[in-house]
This record gives C-alpha cells, sequence and structure tokens, in this order.
C-alpha cells in the first residue's frame, strides 16, 4: 500500500494595493498570525502610492536628500526589521510577496533554504508571465541581461518565524523625480556591469515589450504555488489584524522611525568629538561613522549600510561594542565586530554573498581616518 504525502497549506492573503506605510505593517501583523496558528501565509501587494523606501540599516541622509523629499511631497518610510537598500516606488510600478513561516524547534535555521525553496516557484511564475530570460544572480537579485536588476528575493529571521519575500518591477519608476532626491553612496555601482542609475533599473515592461498588471503577476504566482504541490487556504486579514495593520502604520509613520539611523543627527549628537563617517563596498555596502575623543577612544560608533542580517539590532549592538576601544587598534576593533557578527544566533542568507567582519572592520576604520583628518581630529 502507498502511503500519501501530507501537503503542505499555506493560508493566502491578498493585499491587494497598499502604501509605504500598511505594506511594512503587514509583515508583523501576519508574522504573529503565522506564529500563533502555526501555519505559513503567504501574500501579494502592489504599491498604491508613490514613496521612497528606506532599509533598515540605511542612513537616510547618506541615501537621501530629506528636505528635497518634504518640498516636493515625497512619502518616506523606514522598512522596520527588513534590511536592504533605500528605493523609490512610483504607484503600481512593483508587486511584493511574501512567505511568512513558523520557525522549527527543532534544528538550525536555514535562511538560504527558505530561499532555495522559493526560487523555482518565482522562476515558473516569470515564466508563466513571458519572462523566462530573467534569471536570479546568486540567491537574491533577479537579473536581465547586462546585469539589469529587475527585482530581488531575500530572507530574515524575525524572531519566532521566519520570512522569505520579494518585490518585481513591472513599470518604469519616475527617475527624473527619484534622482532630484536621491545621495547615490560612494561605491554603489563600483560592482555592476551598469553603471548609471537609469539604465540599472530594469522593468517587466522593458523585458516583455508590454505591462504586466498585479492581477497577472498574482495569478501567475499563485498558480507557481500550487504547482509545487502547496495547497492554499484564501482568507482575508480578520477585523483584529486589520486593527493591529492600522496602529502599526501610525507607529511607523513618524519621523523617529525614518531618522533611526542618521549621520546628520550623529554629527550634531557628538559635536564636540571629532567625527568621521565613511563606506566601504565589500560584497555589500558598509557605512560606519565615530566619534572619538582627545584620547583617541571611541566615544560613540554608527553602523549602517545595504544588506540584510537578522536580528534586526545586529548594527546596533557592533555599534555599541565598539564603545571604548583604542581607535588606533585594528585588532581590538576587529574583536569587538567579531564577537558581535560572528556569534551565534546573527544569520545573513546566502552567506557567499554577506558581509563579512573584514568589510565592517574597512569601513570603521575609513572612519578613523576620517575623524582623524577632521578640524577636531
Amino acid at each position: 500500500m502507498v502511503r500519501s504525502r501530507a501537503v503542505e497549506t499555506w493560508r493566502y492573503v491578498d493585499c491587494g494595493a497598499v502604501d509605504a506605510f500598511e505594506n511594512n505593517a503587514q509583515m508583523a501583523v501576519l508574522s504573529r498570525s503565522a506564529s500563533d496558528a502555526g501555519v505559513g501565509i503567504f501574500q501579494t501587494s502592489v504599491w498604491g502610492r508613490t514613496h521612497l523606501n528606506v532599509g533598515w540599516f540605511d542612513d537616510v541622509d547618506a541615501t537621501l536628500d530629506l528636505a528635497a523629499c518634504e518640498r516636493l511631497g515625497i512619502q518616506v518610510i523606514r522598512r522596520p526589521f527588513a534590511g536592504g537598500g533605500t528605493a523609490f516606488y512610483d504607484a503600481g510600478c512593483a508587486v511584493m510577496w511574501g512567505l511568512m513561516v513558523p520557525k522549527p524547534e527543532a534544528g538550525g535555521v536555514d535562511l538560504d533554504g527558505e530561499i532555495a525553496r522559493m526560487q523555482p516557484i518565482v522562476l515558473d511564475a516569470l515564466a508563466r508571465v513571458g519572462l523566462g530570460e530573467v534569471t536570479f544572480q546568486g540567491s537574491a537579485d533577479l537579473r536581465w541581461v547586462n546585469d539589469r536588476k529587475l527585482g530581488g528575493i531575500s530572507a530574515g529571521d524575525f524572531g519566532r518565524v521566519l520570512s522569505v519575500g520579494g518585490f518585481l518591477n513591472v513599470a518604469p519608476p519616475n527617475l527624473d523625480l527619484y534622482l532630484q532626491v536621491v545621495r547615490v553612496p560612494d561605491d554603489k555601482f563600483k560592482d555592476k556591469l551598469v553603471k548609471d542609475m537609469r539604465e540599472y533599473v530594469c522593468t517587466a515592461q522593458d523585458v516583455r515589450c508590454t505591462a504586466l498588471t498585479y492581477e497577472e503577476w498574482r495569478d501567475a504566482l499563485l498558480g507557481a504555488v500550487t504547482a509545487a504541490g502547496i495547497e492554499l487556504a484564501r482568507q482575508p486579514l480578520t477585523e483584529v489584524e486589520a486593527a493591529a495593520l492600522t496602529k502599526i502604520s501610525n507607529r511607523i509613520a513618524g519621523d523617529d522611525s525614518v531618522r533611526r539611523i542618521s549621520s546628520d543627527r550623529f554629527r550634531a549628537e557628538h559635536a564636540e568629538h571629532a567625527v568621521g563617517l565613511a563606506n566601504h563596498k565589500g560584497r555589500k555596502l558598509c557605512r560606519a561613522g565615530v566619534a572619538l575623543d582627545a584620547s583617541g577612544v571611541v566615544a560613540a560608533a554608527m553602523m549602517a549600510g545595504d544588506m540584510h542580517v537578522a536580528p534586526p539590532d545586529t548594527l546596533d549592538r557592533v555599534a555599541e561594542a565598539l564603545v571604548g576601544a583604542r581607535a588606533d587598534d585594528d585588532s581590538e576593533l576587529r574583536a569587538r565586530i567579531a564577537a558581535v557578527w560572528e556569534a551565534d544566533g546573527v544569520h545573513q542568507a546566502d552567506a557567499t554573498m554577506g558581509v563579512t567582519t573584514d568589510d565592517l572592520l574597512t569601513a570603521v576604520t575609513k572612519a578613523v581616518a576620517a575623524a582623524a583628518a577632521s578640524p577636531e581630529g
């Protein structure tokens, strides 16, 4: 007698058109629901309002002119607990998807495994909508010819759940508007075949020469999930979830959230010290800031960058660990960084393309040199 294999079932939520605050609040709300119910939750959505989306670890002042954003009426949000860099989205120009699954009680966290499970589903969906030429570069980026980026996928450890999800550019954004407010960090495109932002961003419309609607992509993605042997139980947000989403949206809309990591604020708070800030582009862009006292000791530090790492306080703890170190002692600086970055419980998806201790150390030593060269140094 042949035993039938148990079929995995995910709850599916069609979130539709959302603004930046709703989109980011959904992750917190649905992650809690996935953990409580012990079942994976899959969701899809599309941007419903033009905005700039700042990465959790980004130094907002290094990537955006916030005064220009305010003058032009562009909404700005910092993604809560999610890495990556700053991105610009016009209403309707990108579709998103995400899966939250309860963390297994036994065994280690395997973020690469979660991405590997989602990759063939995404590639199947792309083929269904005429985007079969698009491939993954590493495990994270969806690229077309000449290294042009069409979208991406990432995974993270968020306490009680693991999350894997991504986005796909479906229509060209207004890059003229974006370029009025963006500050492209040093070496952002150092390792890219395409050096100009206008050429770097690619869309589904560029690839297949016709528009791709949210509904077409959603249906293709759901078809690919089903073809992978996963059942979908459709269930919209409950009243409790909707209320929680509104509460969280209001909380993350404040200026304090946007300026969580801010080099302008760092300089102002440590004006009595010699302050230096610097970037280092390893596999990902790393940014460091240091404030040195008169004896050359790190009085305060700031760590930032375009990266995905969990838990979400990891870079904050690296910055805290640097306080009290001799700025001219690279061995001590490295040991303090490694004590946090290489500890159990710190995870990066696609470790071969992740940030290393030495990447962070290089950013810090560059910042130290900049502080020493400052008028106060």
